[in-house]
């Protein structure tokens, strides 16, 4: 196994899904991936009366506080990691990583949205399961 996409947002699912990844796989290059959400129905009620490029500017410090987190967790496991922060749809950023990243394998966490929010949002890691051209294990809580 050559390289590992961890899509991180986080959460404990995210964190889980990394620490799964730093335990597993020894030898490949683990690249850490917080996607900036430019969707504007992203919490719309957050943002009423800002400028889209204070949200965006928000969305991307929390991003790197996502990222300099990940690299303590990594640490502690022994590992490096690489660490990616891009803007786009998360599902849609997730795939396009792939891609560029030729990434064998995708390790993610699952916020096991229930089926009302499923059916009206959809889950981002349905869409990279359903569409990835690698492997992929979901995490759970």
């Amino acid at each position: 196994m050559d390289t590992v996409l961890i899509p991180y947002d986080g959460s404990t699912m995210a964190r889980g899904a990394l620490e799964f990844a730093c335990e597993t796989f020894d030898d490949a290059e683990l690249v850490v991936l917080y996607v900036v959400n430019t969707s504007i129905t992203f919490e719309p009620e957050t943002y009423v009366g800002v400028k889209l490029g204070e949200i965006y500017e928000k969305r991307e410090k929390e991003g790197e506080k996502h990222l300099d987190e990940a690299v303590e967790i990594a640490e502690e496991y022994g590992r490096s990691i690489t660490t990616v922060l891009d803007h786009g749809e998360p599902s849609k950023v997730i795939l396009k990583q792939i891609e560029e990243r030729d990434v064998d394998h995708v390790v993610m966490g699952s916020h096991s949205q229930g089926t009302i929010e499923r059916f009206f949002l959809g889950s981002v890691s349905e869409r990279v399961v359903e569409r990835a051209p690698a492997s992929v294990s979901v995490i759970r809580e």
